[in-house]
């Protein structure tokens, strides 16, 4: 399973009802709703990884589940049918969020951003911001906690936030989303409703997955998540059940990404 692009599934699930999910958001040009389904072949493809997950799960494996079983650990994974210019039909893999030490291990398609414009920034302002973490902890336990002692530690605490706030904005830009019509929305300039985006935003599976797609040169057919592992605090989750794109990270960006795909529905 190194190949990005995998090959279709073997078996079909044609006898199986399909999940009412669906995986889309409002388009920001023409107001209409745009989602993919999905299909058979999806379902299919989506069973096919339930299986190879449920056989990576030993620590010892190159590619393991088995961190996924920690306590709301769990996570979203996504299938997706695409189409090579040559007709060739093929499967796409995907995870929500990113994997441990935060390298995509072989055969997943990577994050939506690009990383390389702030990796080296990012491990250097968390160590920077764990020193200040370790230092305010240090102050905490001096006694007696002066007034002195307590501006300090205020002090401390505005400057690490200064500088999570610097990382999360350079962050940010380098997510910069592209659709089959060469139209480009930075994520900066996605509508979400609030002051910033949210955390993560755009790194779910379905945008993942149709970014991929589109920067390679695949057409987008169908696709399907599911959630495996244990169950997330905020949002319980059943392994192995079929769920739809999230309404708050997945929905502002889908209908713009979905521009210019034939598979994607029109409401």
């Amino acid at each position: 399973m190194h190949a990005i692009l995998h090959p279709p599934p073997a078996s079909s699930s044609s006898k199986k009802t399909l999940p009412a999910v669906r995986y889309g958001g409002r388009c920001p040009q023409t107001g209409c709703e745009r989602a993919l389904r999905p299909t058979h072949e999806a379902l299919s493809a989506a069973e096919e990884l339930m299986d190879y997950l449920s056989t990576h799960r030993t620590k010892s494996d190159d590619f393991s589940t088995a961190s996924l079983y920690e306590e709301a650990n769990g996570k979203m994974f996504g299938v997706m049918v695409c189409r090579r210019q040559n007709g060739q039909r093929g499967v796409l893999h995907a995870f929500s969020g990113e994997w441990e030490g935060r390298k995509t291990p072989p055969g997943w398609v990577p994050s939506s951003g690009f990383l390389s414009e702030y990796e080296a920034e990012r491990d250097r302002t968390e160590a920077e911001v764990d020193n200040f973490t370790q230092r305010i902890a240090e102050l905490k336990e001096e006694l007696p906690g002066t007034r002195a002692l307590r501006r300090q530690i205020e002090e401390l605490k505005i400057e690490r936030g200064a500088l999570s706030r610097a990382l999360t904005e350079r962050i940010h830009d380098a997510y910069r989303f592209e659709n089959a019509l060469g139209e480009v929305l930075p994520l900066r300039d996605v509508d979400t409703g609030g002051v910033r985006p949210p955390t993560g935003m755009g790194d779910c599976c379905a945008p993942k997955l149709v970014l991929y797609a589109i920067r390679q040169g695949l057409e987008p057919l169908s696709m399907i998540e599911f959630w495996w592992g244990a169950s997330s605090r905020a949002h319980p989750r059943i392994e192995g059940h079929y769920y739809s794109a999230c309404r708050s990270k997945c929905y502002p960006i889908m209908g713009f990404l979905l521009r210019g795909i034939d598979a994607a529905e029109v409401c």
